[in-house]
């Protein structure tokens, strides 16, 4: 590119008037030479005597010469002047033609590394969003087979309900049937006295016998209410840790703060719906997602139990 601009600068307009006048110069030149005085020839004549003497030759033209000389000279070396003030031009008008090109050489490469960077980014941002779909499509197969499982366990219990029904109705039918064997046994031994008085003993001791199990039922109710209770407060334990153990803490924001939220849990413990009652803001957010994250808590198989879980309020409340 260099050799093409410096073959070229001849075609130049500067270029062009420094030649012409080179050509002037050269033709002032050639013409002071031609018409320089010749020397004046002096001529000896046998007639004019020896003691005549010849007229002084005119004196050398030295001082035009040395004029002309200068004035060429200082011609000359304004149009060495010129052409270096042209060549310097020329290199000054080449280099910045090379230093134009080496920058747009440099802004070609940057925006090539540029692109490369975009298209590293973006292939990225394809391979995040395509992980973050299988994700996504894990997670519902996980959701709705925990949603078969927990359809089936409640089948399960829709079964045991079942027999526990039927095996409640034949005991009924059996007590009926005792009772009615037992009314047919008074009836048949109420003529007799003795009869009569092993009747009342007989109903005394089923009195004393229906008090004694009914006080043993109502121990029992007794015991099964205060393990049910027992048994609210540790599973209310145990969702609570599990809460706290997947609660991202910020101990800048979330200290003395605290959130209630409602829980609905399936009868396995998976997660239907939260929902925030009260409470600070950034700690509600993190509340929520926590339950999110853990989606499904321990629950008792008892239905009592579970039928004070299923609908359940806490106060988080992070400690640190």
């Amino acid at each position: 590119m260099k050799s093409d601009l410096v073959a070229k600068w001849w075609q130049t307009p500067l270029a062009k008037s420094v030649a012409l006048h080179l050509g002037i110069v050269l033709v002032l030149f050639i013409s002071s030479l031609s018409f320089w005085p010749k020397p004046t020839q002096i001529i000896i004549s046998g007639e004019a005597g020896a003691g005549a003497s010849s007229p002084p030759p005119p004196p050398p033209p030295v001082e035009a010469v040395a004029i002309d000389r200068q004035e060429l000279e200082q011609r000359v070396a304004e149009i060495k002047q010129q052409q270096e003030e042209a060549r310097k031009a020329e290199e000054k008008r080449i280099r910045d033609l090379e230093r134009r090109a080496q920058q747009a050489e440099r802004s070609r490469a940057a925006e090539e590394a540029r692109l490369k960077r975009v298209a590293e980014e973006k292939r990225k941002a394809d391979e995040a969003a395509q992980a973050s779909r299988r994700a996504a499509a894990e997670a519902k197969k996980q959701q709705e087979a925990e949603a078969a499982k927990a359809k089936v366990a409640e089948q399960q219990r829709i079964a045991r309900e079942a027999e526990r029904k039927k095996a409640e109705d034949a005991a009924k039918a059996a007590e009926a049937k005792r009772k009615a064997e037992q009314e047919a046994l008074a009836k048949a031994q109420a003529e007799r006295e003795r009869q009569a008085r092993e009747d009342r003993q007989r109903a005394e001791q089923e009195r004393l016998l229906q008090e004694q199990l009914a006080a043993e039922s109502d121990a029992r109710r007794r015991a099964r209410a205060q393990q049910a209770v027992t048994e609210v407060q540790r599973y209310t334990a145990m969702i609570s840790d599990a809460i706290d153990r997947t609660l991202i803490k910020d101990e800048s924001t979330m200290r003395g703060r605290t959130c209630r939220v409602n829980i609905r849990l399936a009868t396995n413990g998976f997660v239907t719906s939260v929902n925030v009652i009260n409470g600070e803001r950034v700690v509600c957010d993190a509340a929520v997602r926590a339950v999110n994250r853990v989606g499904t808590f321990p629950m008792s198989s008892d239905p009592d139990v579970y039928n004070q879980l299923k609908d359940i309020t806490l106060t988080v409340a992070p400690e640190f």
